[in-house]
């Protein structure tokens, strides 16, 4: 995994921090030796600001949908909206939920937060079909990650979100979906669920449209969708309002065991998750993390309170 960010900061180097950018690129991950990605970065992009960000889901179409014609169907949308975006590429089969590529998702995200100005409270996820799918599958297991879900036409059933939908709750959604693409199974069921979750809601329900995201006024809708998410506030979870601080930690990289410093964890309730928003669990001793069972890979630790929140990213060897 080391290899992973010296390759990225590699391709970083070559980036040109300002203006305009349309970037195409890969590196070696898991066992795929090059995984693709798409960015878009805005022209009025600044990098001594906050800048907006979209992680954008491709759909499940190996000939046209991939990451970078993901990235071009949604560049006038992005361009207008000062928004940059991330596309992360499904691979070969075309599908972005495989583990690998929602591993893959996880750091390409946070290395684009390092390569770029981005306001930790204005990042985003959207999704169509496929895309959609993983937008609900992916951001609800992360929600803290995202203040807002633009999820279009998603090729899902109800079942596929069962055991993480309580996860939405006072979350903001704006949805958009055909009326011609199975709305009783895709979308009705998740309009009455995320109703009863208290979240910030709001739907687009285009009469006579099938699965599709060449639909009329897309750009304009979608733009009605961002702003939506923007301006809600219920999107905006306790740990998103809370200020944020690193933790001393040591050994980095460790060997299972996490030693914290000038923290009392009791004043704290404690996560530690893996890349795909999994639990590792561990135990507690005075300062010390230790992890109950064999793990290797980055982590992600966050200690939270009433008016705090600290985090640390580890690797565990």
């Amino acid at each position: 995994m080391k290899n992973n960010f010296t390759i990225l900061l590699l391709l970083f180097v070559s980036l040109n921090s300002f203006g305009q950018q349309i970037i195409d690129s890969a590196f070696a991950f898991q066992s795929d030796s090059a995984k693709k990605y798409s960015l878009y970065v805005p022209s009025n992009y600044d990098e001594n600001d906050d800048n907006a960000a979209m992680l954008a889901l491709h759909p499940l179409n190996t000939n046209r949908w991939d990451a970078e014609s993901w990235r071009d169907t949604l560049i006038q949308f992005a361009e207008s909206n000062d928004i940059i975006l991330i596309c992360p590429d499904g691979g070969i089969d075309g599908r972005v939920d495989d583990p690998i590529d929602t591993a893959f998702t996880t750091v390409l995200l946070d290395s684009v937060q390092q390569w770029y100005h981005i306001d930790d409270n204005e990042i985003f996820v959207m999704g169509f079909s496929w895309g959609g799918k993983t937008a609900y599958t992916y951001g609800l297991r992360r929600k803290d990650k995202f203040r807002g879900f633009l999820i279009i036409g998603p090729a899902i059933t109800f079942s596929e979100v069962s055991g993480i939908i309580d996860n939405a709750f006072k979350e903001a959604f704006f949805l958009i979906h055909g009326s011609n693409d199975s709305p009783a199974i895709r979308y009705t069921p998740f309009v009455d669920t995320l109703s009863n979750l208290n979240t910030c809601l709001e739907t687009r329900f285009l009469d006579g449209v099938g699965h599709t995201i060449d639909f009329p006024n897309r750009n304009q809708i979608l733009t009605d969708g961002l702003n939506y998410l923007k301006s809600e506030n219920c999107g905006l979870s306790s740990t998103r309002n809370l200020p944020t601080s690193a933790i001393n930690i040591y050994p980095n990289p460790s060997n299972g065991r996490i030693i914290l410093d000038d923290v009392n964890l009791r004043d704290f309730s404690i996560s530690l998750t893996d890349v795909n928003g999994k639990k590792i669990d561990f135990v507690i001793n005075n300062n010390t993390l230790q992890v109950k069972h064999k793990f290797a890979g980055f982590a992600y630790l966050e200690l939270r309170n009433t008016s705090e929140r600290k985090f640390a990213k580890i690797l565990i060897q």
